[in-house]
């Protein structure tokens, strides 16, 4: 147990290392990101002040303060598909699964390391910087903040299950690029990162409840900023750990069927 939990923090160690290295692309990541803050806010505001009774439950202040921190959530995963697609597509996968360690536990650890990066290098200092230039402070209450915890780290792992999914998809197709692009599409339209769900259609709301995507990024908003849900706190908890099966047992079985596809193959 020692020896996993060591073998773990190393790479989470590399990982947040690695992060550090590439400067230009941390601040590429930083300007992309404050471009989405300015957009949805700017959008928002003149949404509100257009059409201040198409809003439902929403005003002009909450729905800027969704569009930040929805925002900020999604600046704070790390994104790490490549990781297991490079090892798939160099032929390395063959010699890591005869290592004494788990590809994804070393999956898990690395994205997480990428991700502790992302929260101190990025998520934050926007935070601060969404502050000062917006002038926007959510109220958050205590309690809001620990429910809001749990449920930002079952999004974090519903996460993690779809991105290793996805790269369990290399073990069968050359290119998982249009996977990646139709996976981004569905999250753009059905997370909420975009649009707050509540704002769809009533027909189409309990359908996308359903989905895993809005317990990427809408549900654990919602919690933090104080939004009505569709739902108690507890269903919204059986909910989380429901998506989180399904999704993580999926990638989990995609990549033992890549790993035992390779062996038969004589990889």
């Amino acid at each position: 147990m020692r020896y996993i939990l060591e073998t773990q923090f190393k790479f989470v160690s590399k990982a947040f290392q690695r992060s550090i290295a590439y400067r230009l692309e941390y601040y590429t990541g930083l300007a992309n990101a404050f471009l989405y803050i300015f957009i949805f806010t700017s959008v928002w505001r003149t949404v509100a002040n257009e059409s201040p009774n198409s809003l439902g439950i929403w005003t002009g202040d909450s729905l800027v303060n969704y569009a930040i921190l929805s925002t900020l959530i999604k600046v704070s995963y790390g994104r790490n598909e490549y990781f297991l697609i490079n090892k798939i597509k160099s032929g390395d996968i063959a010699y890591d699964i005869l290592k004494p360690y788990s590809i994804p536990l070393m999956y898990v650890a690395d994205s997480f390391g990428v991700s502790v990066f992302q929260i101190f290098a990025r998520a934050i200092p926007l935070l601060i910087f969404s502050i000062f230039f917006f002038g926007v402070v959510p109220e958050i209450s205590l309690i809001t903040f620990f429910q809001f915890i749990p449920v930002y780290l079952f999004s974090f792992f519903i996460f993690l299950s779809f991105g290793f999914l996805i790269s369990s998809l290399a073990f069968f197709f050359t290119e998982v690029f249009s996977f990646m692009i139709f996976y981004g599409a569905l999250v753009t339209l059905l997370s909420g990162s975009v649009i707050p769900i509540s704002m769809f259609p009533e027909e189409y709301i309990n359908m996308i409840s359903w989905t895993p995507f809005p317990y990427l990024y809408y549900y654990p908003t919602s919690v933090l900023i104080g939004v009505p849900l569709n739902m108690q706190y507890e269903e919204l908890v059986l909910r989380y750990l429901l998506q989180i099966t399904v999704v993580s047992s999926t990638a989990f079985y995609l990549y033992l069927s890549g790993i035992r596809k390779m062996e038969f193959a004589g990889g």
